[in-house]
């Protein structure tokens, strides 16, 4: 048979074959995110971990306060409170106990603590507990 050139039909062509790479880049891509997002929850438990309460602080501070030196006692009162009081029930039993403290502060010679202030304050001490 006489070889006959055929027109019409090309000849075989190489088609590259790239699903494994689009395998390994697309498993790669999937388990880089997998791998970041469980570093962020990681961080974040960590982080959530080592965070310190301040309201748990100042509430320690307060209960820690020695109320022998009532100047002293007057002002850490003040200050720690402020940190801690969030409700409205809190806020006014602050602003009462605040106002028995004023007569403390700002003097340089102060008498000790009398027993009424020393009521408001643990009266104080138990709303705060009680939240």
């Amino acid at each position: 048979m006489q070889d006959i050139p055929l027109h019409d039909i090309k000849p075989l062509v190489e088609v590259p074959d790239n699903s494994l790479i689009i395998l390994i880049i697309l498993a790669g891509v999937i388990l880089s995110l997998v791998l970041i997002s469980l570093a962020i929850w990681a961080w974040t438990k960590f982080k959530k971990i080592k965070e310190v309460n301040l309201r748990k602080v100042y509430l320690e501070k307060i209960h820690d306060i020695d109320t022998s030196d009532a100047k002293q006692a007057a002002y850490e009162i003040s200050e720690y409170a402020r940190y801690i009081v969030k409700t409205d029930k809190e806020k006014s039993f602050l602003d009462d106990l605040d106002k028995r403290l004023a007569q403390y502060k700002y003097k340089k010679e102060v008498q000790a603590l009398d027993e009424e202030t020393l009521a408001h304050f643990q009266v104080f001490l138990e709303v705060l507990d009680a939240t």
